[in-house]
């Protein structure tokens, strides 16, 4: 029994309504409900259960994949038992994500938020595990401020910390609109790369995903974590997000620069997440069905970059 066993807790829902060994798995999914940090609509630690209660009830096949993912195995873990210190909680992440990329090479680990602070943790532990990995964001928010209501590990905080260990160059943002000017500061200060929602427009899916490309060439990636913060999304059709804002991005135009950026891509997808869906909020559950499909169409990108040999 491993600290992973110790730390997750098994639930009564399964993501996609189905369970497999994870052993014989293609995908891991482990829930983090935790939003201590939320500054605005806390409620992101309901979370998990409500993205798996979505998945159990949409369908599967991907037809930007042709795959159907009912084809693959998909495990739930269940929750991470976390205690309330955000830093405390940050260390409880990355044990429990470190050990389960030990354990299971070759796999996509798949975290269900919680709150953006959750990222720190997981990246800390891909770090770890893995040499140069990058990290693609899509985000309404930079989440570079110093520190936040005091708290250094906040959730408006958790990209400086890997910021400042880690480089801006392995960063790459899709969707950001809302930020202060110390942030956009710093962001170009450390070399950050970022495209907003209102270029994104003007780019197009091709020019973004070329734009994404030649970033991952040029900071040298070995791995890859795609961290989705789901108010990236315009909130006409993700409603229920901790920190909504306006003119943001369309389904259609981020889950196609996602999917083509890593079903393209030689650089192996290790970790994804989905955060900050904050359940209260969420009119009729959009935002949670939006959330599921979000990780659905990544995990059909993942197998098709698994199928091409990505290193």
């Amino acid at each position: 029994m491993g600290l992973a066993d110790l730390y997750t807790s098994r639930t009564p829902l399964y993501f996609g309504g189905v369970e497999a060994e994870p052993d014989r798995a293609d995908m891991l999914v482990v829930g983090v409900p935790y939003d201590a940090t939320s500054s605005y609509r806390p409620g992101s630690r309901f979370a998990p259960r409500a993205i798996r209660e979505a998945a159990a009830n949409i369908e599967l096949y991907s037809l930007r994949a042709g795959i159907d993912l009912e084809d693959y195995r998909i495990a739930d873990l269940g929750d991470i038992a976390l205690p309330v210190n955000p830093q405390e909680v940050v260390k409880r992440i990355e044990t429990v994500v470190a050990e389960l990329l030990e354990n299971n090479p070759g796999k996509l680990l798949a975290l269900l938020g919680g709150e953006h602070s959750i990222t720190l943790g997981a990246y800390r532990a891909l770090a770890r595990h893995d040499t140069n990995p990058c990290i693609l964001v899509a985000d309404a928010h930079f989440d570079l401020r110093s520190e936040y209501m005091e708290e250094k590990y906040s959730h408006a905080s958790v990209m400086r910390r890997i910021t400042e260990v880690y480089g801006g160059e392995r960063i790459f943002y899709i969707g950001v609109r809302a930020f202060a000017k110390e942030e956009l500061e710093y962001a170009r200060s450390k070399q950050i790369e970022y495209i907003t929602s209102h270029t994104a427009r003007l780019l197009g899916v091709r020019e973004i995903v070329n734009r994404a490309s030649r970033w991952m060439k040029k900071a040298g990636c070995q791995s890859l974590y795609v961290s989705i913060d789901m108010d990236a999304y315009d909130p006409a059709y993700a409603p229920g997000v901790a920190n909504p804002e306006p003119e943001g991005l369309e389904p259609w135009m981020l889950l196609d620069t996602v999917f083509r950026i890593v079903a393209e891509s030689s650089v192996s997808l290790r970790v994804v997440d989905v955060v900050e869906v904050s359940p209260p909020y969420d009119c009729s559950g959009v935002t949670s069905v939006l959330a599921a499909k979000t990780l659905l169409e990544v995990f059909a990108a993942y197998l098709i970059q698994r199928a091409k040999g990505a290193r």
